[in-house]
């Protein structure tokens, strides 16, 4: 049994009316014709009952055993939620226009930070549902629980790599004392969108679940090869 609120590493693949629309298998969405190249395929690491993940995912994990598999059946309450008829909304055409966007059937839209889909265009008025394009169906999953994260070094690169999913965490380089960790970053962290955001949440998050007093950033810059052939020619 898994407790609320441990790391965990996590595979699994979702279908809805028997077609795969989701999973952690870079193959297998190769396969079924949904692979996309700015995904990042492989185990993903969670937080455990901390919603990180759909409700049933997230019930069923805290009932499993590292190395257990499950088929899961998942209603729309345990999954997408139900459909909300309030979310079905007519937003202005000039609302697009201002943006110099011209809305048709089926494109999506983010409207003051909620994501929509255009269902239908008449008379400068624009019907937009903001539900969730799965929203009242049933969806079924495979769902695998791969590890369980517990050494404290381990548990730092995972929080590192949660906030950071392009990272390698073997780039990392971690020292830890019994109340204070310090992560050294690779060079291309620097030019991260919100790093100095990222930075924080990061730390929160290792505070909380190490009980640790400081987390401490590093960020080293290490001269080119080239700059020092250019540097060597000049003498």
């Amino acid at each position: 049994m898994v407790e609320k609120g441990t790391l965990v590493k996590i595979t699994y693949d979702g279908y809805v009316n028997g077609k795969l629309f989701d999973t952690t298998n870079e193959e297998l969405a190769k396969k079924e014709g949904i692979y996309n190249p700015r995904m990042i395929y492989g185990p993903v690491t969670i937080a455990a009952g901390e919603g990180m993940v759909l409700p049933g995912l997230d019930e069923a994990l805290l009932e499993m055993e590292v190395g257990e598999e499950r088929e899961l059946v998942l209603p729309p309450e345990k999954a997408f939620g139900k459909r909300d008829p309030s979310k079905v909304r007519v937003v202005p055409m000039k609302e697009f226009q201002r943006f110099n966007i011209r809305p048709i059937v089926g494109m999506p839209v983010n409207i003051d930070g909620n994501v929509g889909k255009v269902v239908s265009i008449n008379s400068g008025r624009v019907l937009v549902d903001f539900n969730h394009e799965l929203a009242g169906k049933e969806v079924k999953y495979r769902l695998k629980l791969e590890a369980v994260i517990e050494e404290p070094e381990e548990i730092v690169k995972e929080l590192v790599k949660m906030y950071m999913p392009s990272i390698n965490t073997d780039d990392l380089k971690i020292k830890m004392t019994k109340k204070t960790v310090t992560i050294n970053l690779p060079e291309v962290c620097s030019f991260m969108n919100n790093i100095q955001t990222i930075k924080m949440a990061i730390a929160n998050e290792i505070i909380k679940r190490l009980d640790v007093d400081k987390v401490s950033f590093v960020e080293t810059f290490v001269k080119k090869k080239q700059d020092k052939e250019e540097n060597e020619n000049k003498e």
